[in-house]
């Protein structure tokens, strides 16, 4: 048996990486839509004339889910940047501060794209990460 042409990947750290931060990219995005819509949903229930309890629940249910997605998006996208433990539950917990994670996904954002295109992937909203077409 001749394992002598065998090949190994060697960008697979990167490559396995840059799915996660592909995962954390969807599901920041996630927690940024339903945070915004929680707090438009707060909003035009405290501007309702009568009580509008359902409205209240649907943004509560909405802001947990931001919190959820958020942290665990978050979470991914730090371990795929290498990010200190420290600074990782930081910016989870960060999730819970209303204006404050806006601004912590945004930049997740951007150093989680920046890792998916150094390791030679497109990045998609939908659909498996592509290889970048090399000329």
């Amino acid at each position: 048996m001749d394992l002598s042409n065998i090949t190994f990947n060697k960008n697979h750290k990167l490559e396995a990486a840059a799915k996660d931060a592909a995962t954390g990219i969807k599901l920041l995005t996630l927690a940024f839509a339903a945070g915004v819509l929680a707090i438009v949903l707060a909003l035009v229930a405290s501007q309702a004339q009568t009580s509008n309890t359902l409205l209240t629940i649907v943004s509560f249910a909405f802001s947990f889910i931001a919190f959820a997605a958020g942290a665990y998006g978050a979470y991914l996208a730090a371990t795929a940047l290498d990010w200190a433990g420290y600074i990782t539950a930081a910016i989870m917990l960060g999730a819970i501060i209303p204006y404050l994670k806006f601004l912590f996904f945004i930049v997740l954002l951007a150093f989680s794209i920046d890792l998916v295109r150094k390791a030679g992937y497109v990045f998609s909203f939908v659909g498996p990460l592509r290889k970048r077409a090399t000329p």
